[in-house]
């Protein structure tokens, strides 16, 4: 048998008003701005350009259930152009995004082998390094990029003492072993994130920016900034690749939003 319905607890309440006038200026403070940005330039025109093909030697088999492999187009540090990288997992891509930011390298080569040394069985083997990098005082450094649940059994350890023994000094001054604890997931958002802008440069609102930071003293926010440059969404573009390119330093931590405060330098 059904219970009665408390018809006093079924019946649909009345909500009282809201007052929302203040809810804009709270989802502004909250979320960033809620109008768009006021815009001198209108959208930004992108070259055509052909990018340069990958280089590494092994190719990079896009269809993978084991892990995340990766086509990614980003700038070549000998020539400035977009070049197509390829690489084997989320970890290695991040890898590579902050050495490319990093102003010390000049030359980055990846999958590099196969590079035959005696393994600790005394039997020839084969191994593809991730990375190479030439620093501009001429060190090179050879990286193994690997998650450290890889590194359990010990064999990937010892592969890599005794690859040491057959390719430095030949193939580089320096083996070394990088896993995600060595990299920081902010620091790479950020660098994929320049990488992708610097791919289109902007010299009207680079311009634009200088003119700005002459009347602008001490932080400011991002978001403050874009909308002095009054260039739109290619303000915000401008910032970013500032900040990496020496005209502005990154005062708050974290991820780069609209949000993150910065200085001119």
């Amino acid at each position: 048998m059904n219970m009665l319905l408390d018809h006093a607890v079924m019946e649909i309440a009345s909500t009282p008003p809201i007052d929302l006038s203040g809810l804009p200026g709270a989802f502004q403070r909250a979320f960033g701005p809620t109008e768009p940005f006021p815009d001198d330039f209108g959208p930004i025109e992108m070259l055509d350009v052909t990018p340069l093909p990958y280089r590494g030697n092994r190719p990079i088999n896009v269809r993978s259930r084991g892990s995340c492999r990766i086509l990614a187009i980003l700038v070549d540090l000998e020539t400035g152009q977009p070049r197509r990288y390829g690489l084997d997992s989320q970890l290695e891509f991040h890898h590579l995004a902050l050495t490319l930011v990093n102003p010390s390298v000049v030359q980055v080569r990846e999958q590099v082998g196969p590079l035959p040394f005696i393994d600790e069985d005394g039997k020839v083997a084969k191994h593809f390094i991730d990375l190479v990098i030439q620093n501009r005082d001429g060190r090179r450094i050879a990286v193994a990029v690997k998650p450290t649940e890889r590194l359990a059994s010990g064999r990937f350890i010892r592969e890599l003492e005794c690859l040491r023994e057959s390719i430095v000094p030949k193939i580089a001054d320096e083996l070394r072993l990088v896993t995600e604890h060595c990299i920081s997931r902010v620091q790479a958002f950020n660098a994929i994130m320049y990488q992708r802008f610097a791919l289109c440069p902007d010299h009207d609102v680079d311009a634009r920016l200088a003119e700005v930071l002459e009347s602008v003293h001490g932080e400011i926010s991002i978001c403050d900034l874009t909308r002095l440059c009054r260039a739109g969404g290619r303000g915000f573009r401008c910032i970013v690749r500032g900040m990496y390119e020496g005209v502005l330093a990154k005062v708050s931590p974290g991820r780069i939003n609209f949000f993150t405060m910065v200085r001119a330098v």
